[in-house]
């Protein structure tokens, strides 16, 4: 039996773009039986999407009196601490957390995230799919409710717990790490990057970003002239082939996501 794993689970307010938190959950297991557990709603910076509701059930005003995510995230590393992490698609939870890391300046937890879907892919063979509603099922646990964070937490231990079993005496974390296959899984290997889109024009924004200091675009669509747009650059992330820019609109307050390559020129830093 492995010593302490902390499997967890994220909820999002986005079902596409930039991911943005809002409900974290999580067990700690020692020895084989949850000894601890964390879970907290999140206020994200921006609203939630109906499908994303659609999914958990969480809107926005259950989240109206929340903390935000810098918060939520600052009592979570403490409550971490050097246990190893688990979670069921374990890269999309990493790219969760690794993005709300990034906003808040909070450095990443370096170490590895077993992945629940990938162990049960390889030791749980005979179960119908590897949706973890449907091995919930199929290994018989108790119910709950699905796309909840600290259940889906749970639900990722029991997995993995069903996964032990099937290794017997080579249990250890190592032993579950190389079981799974595949590259290790981090958050930092997940997070906020440009990726091969940042052109030399785009190179202020990096600095921008790191700053949080006030820039203006030249942005737009050919054959549209392009347009002065202030912004407060936050990320700078790829994804299908594609770079963005997250950043906060200076004229509406609100968290945008804008295409690199309609941006023209980044003008001088508070311009």
């Amino acid at each position: 039996m492995p010593p302490a794993l902390v499997c967890l689970d994220t909820e999002t307010a986005t079902l596409g773009g930039a991911p943005h938190l809002v409900e974290l959950g999580a067990v700690r297991v020692v020895e084989g039986e949850v000894a601890d557990h964390f879970v907290a709603l999140v206020r994200p910076l921006v609203p939630i999407d109906p499908d994303a509701t659609a999914i958990h059930g969480i809107r926005d005003e259950d989240v109206d009196g929340a903390e935000p995510a810098p918060d939520v995230l600052a009592r979570f590393l403490a409550w971490l601490d050097d246990d190893w992490m688990a979670a069921h698609n374990a890269p999309f939870d990493a790219r969760v957390l690794a993005f709300e890391l990034a906003r808040a300046g909070l450095v990443a937890p370096p170490q590895p995230v077993l992945d629940s879907l990938r162990l049960a892919r390889r030791l749980l063979p005979d179960a119908p799919d590897h949706r973890l509603e449907t091995l919930r099922e199929h290994l018989g646990l108790e119910e709950g409710e699905h796309h909840r964070a600290l259940p889906d937490a749970v639900w990722c231990w029991k997995t993995i717990e069903a996964c032990i079993e099937r290794l017997g005496s080579q249990s250890s974390l190592p032993a579950l790490l190389g079981k799974q296959g595949g590259v290790p899984i981090t958050i930092p290997a997940h997070s906020p990057h440009p990726g091969r889109g940042l052109k030399p024009r785009h190179r202020p924004l990096e600095r921008a970003c790191a700053s949080r200091s006030r820039i203006t675009l030249l942005y737009g669509e050919p054959p549209e002239p392009p347009v002065p747009l202030p912004v407060v650059p936050w990320l700078l992330f790829s994804q299908s082939e594609r770079s963005y820019l997250e950043a906060e609109c200076c004229k509406s307050g609100l968290l945008k996501t804008y295409r690199l390559d309609r941006i023209h020129r980044v003008l001088e830093i508070g311009s």
